[in-house]
Parts: structure tokens; sequence; C-alpha cells
């Protein structure tokens, strides 16, 4: 003899708990344009910051510097000095790939293909974002680094 559970009564929403639902659905929707305009933000913050290095290095005395060391140390620092930018192009890289179109099959007449799409979508957006946001710190670490090599090692032009 088997006996089934009673069935579970469904208790009313609250107004607390229909402001939770529309709140996530509203964060839902507009998931990934805010995925984008972080990656928009990225992308102005990865700029600003090499303009700033890049002028930094040019116009200072460094390559003077650099002229009277040895070819093998000049290149060490040349490559250490280029760490940053290669980074910070790499992040520049991925904020872009949150831009970049695809093309994605889908039954529209079908809720859950429908939501597998999106979340998909959204997955991929924020994959290449948090990437980008990982190669912008990461770049930050050689340029302290590259601060300290300029200020201890770089000989000074006379």
């Amino acid at each position: 003899m088997s006996s089934n559970p009673p069935p579970i009564e469904p208790t009313p929403l609250t107004a607390l708990d229909r402001f939770w639902l529309e709140t996530t659905r509203g964060a839902v929707k507009e998931s990934i344009s805010s995925i984008e305009e972080a990656a928009k933000q990225l992308i102005a913050i990865t700029t600003l910051a090499s303009t700033i290095y890049f002028a930094a290095v040019s116009f200072s005395d460094i390559k003077a510097g650099l002229m009277q060391l040895d070819n093998v140390a000049l290149w060490g620092f040349a490559i250490i000095f280029a760490v940053p930018i290669a980074l910070w192009l790499a992040s520049l890289w991925f904020s872009i790939l949150v831009f970049k179109p695809e093309i994605y099959n889908t039954n529209l007449d079908s809720p859950d293909l429908a939501r597998e799409t999106y979340e998909s979508i959204a997955a991929y957006k924020h994959k290449q974002l948090q990437r980008a946001y990982f190669f912008l710190a990461v770049g930050f670490a050689p340029l302290i680094v590259n601060i300290l090599v300029y200020l201890i090692a770089v000989p000074v032009n006379k």
C-alpha cells in the first residue's frame, strides 16, 4: 500500500515576494546590457592607462639611460617595459569580444531553448569581461615593478 504525500498548498505571494521576483526579472533582462556597459567602461579605463603609461615612457629620459647598456640588458629592459602594454592590449581584446556578433540558433517558440540561448549569450559575454578585468588588473603588477626598475636600475644619462 503506497501513500502519496499530501499536495503542497501554494502560499500566496507577499508584496515583498513580488518585489524580489520583479527585481530579479529586471536584472535578468538587463544582464547583457550591463555587461556591455561594463566592457565599454573597461575599454575606456584600459585605453587611458595605456596612453598615460606610453606617454610617461616616451617623455622620460629612460631611452637615453637604456642606451648605455649592452644589447642583452637593453632587450631585457625593453621587454620588461612592454609587459604592461601587452597585458592591457589583451584586456582590450577581451573587452572588444564582448561586442563581437555571433549567430545563435534558437527556437523562439520554445521557452526552454530561448532561455538556454539567452543564458549562453550572457555567459559568453561575462566570461570575456572577466578575462578583460583580469588582464587589466594583472597589468598593474609589472607597472609597479617597472617603476621600481626605473628608479633603481636604469642608469642616469649624464
